[in-house]
C-alpha cells in the first residue's frame, strides 16, 4: 500500500502560488504584450534541443573458426599391432611372388632371345652353303626319301602383343629338305582316308591331287607321286605359365610330329650348337635336354 505524499510547508505553497508573470493591472496593453512575449522568449530559451543521435562505432565481432574434422585418437593395441603384422608380411609376400613371376618371364623371354640370336645367322649362312643333309626318312618300307639337300630356311618371332615391352610368345625355325625327284608311293586302296591324313600331318604335298581321289576306278594298288620336298620345323613356345619351354617339332630325325619341354636356364650355346649340328645331318643324337615328352 503506497503512502500519501508529504504535506508541504506554507512557504511552498506561497511559492507554488506565485504566477510565472506578474501583471500590472495598470500597465498599457502594450506592455502587456511585451511581457508576454518577453516571457515566451525566456521559457523558449529554457528548452535544450537535444543533438542528433550519433551511430555507434562498428564493433569487431571476432571471427570463430570452422570447427575442422577431428581424427580419431591413435589405440593402443597388442591385437592390432599383431594384425598390421600379419598385413604387412602378406603383402611383403604378394610383392616377393610378383617379382618373381616377372623374373621368370623374364627367363623365359630371355631364353627364346638367345634361340633368335643364334638362329638368325644360322640360316644365313645354311642357305648360303645349301648342304647335303645325309639322313634318310622313310614313310614305310618302299616310300623313301634319301640324297637329301637343305633349301629355304626361314625364322620367325612372335610376341605376346604389339606393344614395345611385349614379351616373345613363340620363335619357329623351319627348312625344306629337298630329295632329287618325286617320290612314288604305292598303298592298298582301302588305306586312302588314313593316307590322307598322314600327308597332312606331315606336310607332304601330292604332285596330282585328283590321285587320291576316291571316285577314280579302283585299281589294286593306290600309286601317288610326292612332292620331292617335305618341311622340318621347330617352334619354341615360352609357357608363362608353367615356367618352361615347349618345343614342337615335325620331321626332325624321322618323318613324324614330337615335343619337347625344356627350362629357359639349358637353352644355353651348347644345345644350340647341337641342334644345328642335327639340322644340318651333321649327326641324329638330340641335345640331352631335349629328349621327345
Amino acid at each position: 500500500m503506497s503512502l500519501p505524499p508529504p504535506a508541504k510547508a506554507p512557504q511552498d505553497m506561497a511559492q507554488d502560488d506565485k504566477p510565472v508573470i506578474n501583471f500590472d493591472l495598470g500597465a498599457s496593453m502594450a506592455d502587456i504584450e511585451r511581457r508576454l512575449e518577453e516571457a515566451r522568449l525566456g521559457t523558449a530559451s529554457g528548452f535544450v534541443t537535444p543533438a542528433p543521435p550519433q551511430a555507434a562505432p562498428p564493433v569487431d565481432v571476432p571471427q570463430t573458426a570452422i570447427p575442422q574434422a577431428s581424427q580419431p585418437p591413435s589405440f593402443e593395441s597388442g591385437f592390432l599391432a599383431e594384425l598390421a603384422q600379419a598385413a604387412a608380411q602378406k603383402q611383403g609376400a604378394n610383392l616377393s611372388a610378383t617379382q618373381k613371376l616377372q623374373a621368370r618371364s623374364q627367363s623365359l623371354h630371355d631364353a627364346l632371345n638367345r634361340i633368335s640370336g643364334f638362329f638368325t645367322p644360322f640360316i644365313q649362312f645354311a642357305n648360303g652353303l645349301e648342304p647335303d643333309i645325309p639322313r634318310i626318312y622313310r614313310l614305310d618300307a618302299r616310300t623313301v626319301f634319301s640324297d637329301l639337300k637343305w633349301h629355304n630356311a626361314s625364322f620367325d618371332a612372335r610376341k605376346q602383343d604389339l606393344s614395345a615391352a611385349a614379351l616373345l610368345a613363340h620363335v619357329t625355325f623351319s627348312v625344306n629338305y629337298q630329295a632329287p625327284e618325286p617320290v612314288l608311293l604305292t598303298r592298298p586302296w582301302n588305306q586312302l582316308d588314313a593316307l590322307k591324313s598322314e600327308l597332312c600331318s606331315l606336310k607332304l604335298r601330292v604332285i596330282d591331287e585328283t590321285e587320291l581321289d576316291s571316285k577314280r576306278p579302283k585299281q589294286e594298288w593306290l600309286k601317288v607321286r610326292l612332292a620331292a620336298d617335305f618341311p622340318v620345323y621347330l617352334r619354341f613356345i615360352a609357357n608363362y605359365d608353367k615356367g618352361h619351354i615347349d618345343v614342337l617339332s615335325r620331321n626332325l630325325l624321322e618323318f613324324g610330329i614330337s615335343s619337347f619341354r625344356i627350362a629357359p636356364e639349358e637353352i644355353n650355346t651348347l644345345l644350340l650348337e647341337d641342334l644345328g649340328r642335327v639340322l644340318l645331318g651333321r649327326t641324329d643324337k638330340l641335345p640331352p635336354p631335349l629328349q621327345p615328352l
